[in-house]
Parts: C-alpha cells; sequence; structure tokens
C-alpha cells in the first residue's frame, strides 16, 4: 500500500497531511528547545553536566535568524520579509552559527545582541498592546465588546510571555543578577507559555 492509497482511505493519522500553519510550525520546536534548556540548567548550576554558552546562544540566534528570514517575524513583531530583513537575519544566522563553531569570539556580542532584543521586542510588544486599552478607557466605547474567551487567554498569554522575555534579557545583559536557578526557571516558563501560545493560535485558526 503506498502512502497515496493510505491518504485516500484515510489510513494512519501519522501519514495524514499536517494542516499546521508554519509559524506555529517554528513557534513549537522553538517553545521545546527552551523547556530543555532551562532543564538543563538545574544540573549545569549544580556542576554535574559540561555546559556551553556558546552553543546556547549561537543556537537561540539561528533559530531566531530561521523566524526572519521564513515569516518575518522578530522579537519586536512581524513585519514585511524585505531585502533589509533578509539581509539581517543572514547576518544572525551566521554569527550563530560561527558562535556553535568557534566559541569564545562573539559571546559577548551575541549575549548582548539577545538581551536587548529581548528587552526591546517585550516592552514594544506591550506597549503596542496596552496603548489600544488605555484610549478605550479614556473614550468608552457606547456598548462594550465582549472578548471571546479564547482570545482573552491569547491576549494574557502573550502579555505573560513579554514580560518573561524582558525578565530574561535583563539577565543576560546583567550576569550574576539572578541566581542561575531563577534563571533556567525563567527559561522553562519562556517555554511552556510558548507552547501553550501554539496551542491556543491553532485552536483559533
Amino acid at each position: 500500500m503506498t502512502s497515496d492509497d493510505l491518504y485516500s482511505k484515510g489510513g494512519s493519522r501519522f501519514f495524514r497531511e499536517a494542516s499546521l500553519p508554519l509559524s506555529v510550525a517554528l513557534v513549537i520546536p522553538v517553545g521545546v528547545l527552551l523547556v530543555l534548556l532551562g532543564l538543563l540548567l538545574f544540573p549545569v548550576n549544580q556542576g554535574t553536566i559540561p555546559f556551553s554558552p556558546d552553543g546556547q546562544l549561537g543556537l537561540l540566534l539561528v533559530i531566531m535568524a530561521i523566524q526572519m528570514l521564513a515569516l518575518g517575524e522578530t522579537p519586536m513583531g512581524q513585519y514585511r520579509r524585505s531585502w533589509l530583513l533578509i539581509v539581517i537575519g543572514i547576518v544572525f544566522a551566521a554569527m550563530g552559527i560561527f558562535s556553535c563553531i568557534v566559541p569564545g569570539l562573539l559571546t559577548g556580542v551575541i549575549q548582548l545582541l539577545l538581551g536587548l532584543l529581548n528587552i526591546a521586542g517585550g516592552a514594544v510588544l506591550l506597549t503596542k498592546r496596552f496603548l489600544p486599552v488605555l484610549h478605550d478607557l479614556r473614550n468608552p466605547p457606547t456598548e462594550p465588546v465582549a472578548l471571546p474567551p479564547l482570545l482573552k487567554q491569547l491576549l494574557a498569554t502573550q502579555t505573560v510571555l513579554n514580560v518573561v522575555s524582558i525578565t530574561f534579557g535583563v539577565t543576560m545583559l546583567v550576569p550574576g543578577l539572578a541566581p542561575g536557578t531563577v534563571i533556567a526557571g525563567i527559561v522553562v516558563l519562556n517555554g511552556l507559555l510558548l507552547i501553550v501560545l501554539a496551542s491556543i493560535l491553532l485552536k483559533i485558526r
């Protein structure tokens, strides 16, 4: 039986085409990566397993570059995939790959870059989200608009995710500000929130 036969007759669900948007398909591995990374940081802080900060930072930067190149997705929101954004994505990918292969040379630069991007991205997205809310509070509509439960969950998840992103960026810019176990918990929470976000987006779609 060919794969075409399996598809035409219903077959196993594992052989059917996955109706998964590319944007969600990219969010899921990032969430899994962050959860795994955060869990690994707990034994790393205890000194039981070795750790490569260059590999961590390089991998995060490469994933960010893939999101830019494929979707125009940046830490500060989604933008049109202009040639400028493509070039920035290629530069980020090159820096991340170089950091994974040759440790020690770009560690400080990538750490500073990721810290600033996480802080700026979280702050910009929070501002964009709450400015309309402030406008509605000052100029309330004649009839209040009730938000669907899924949309409320989406807004709450995105808000917490932005706050966690800012916190993560601060810890990268100021090493030693928080204990290693706290940073590991922040990374795990970030990953779990991304997975929750992906599940909500699939329900809304």
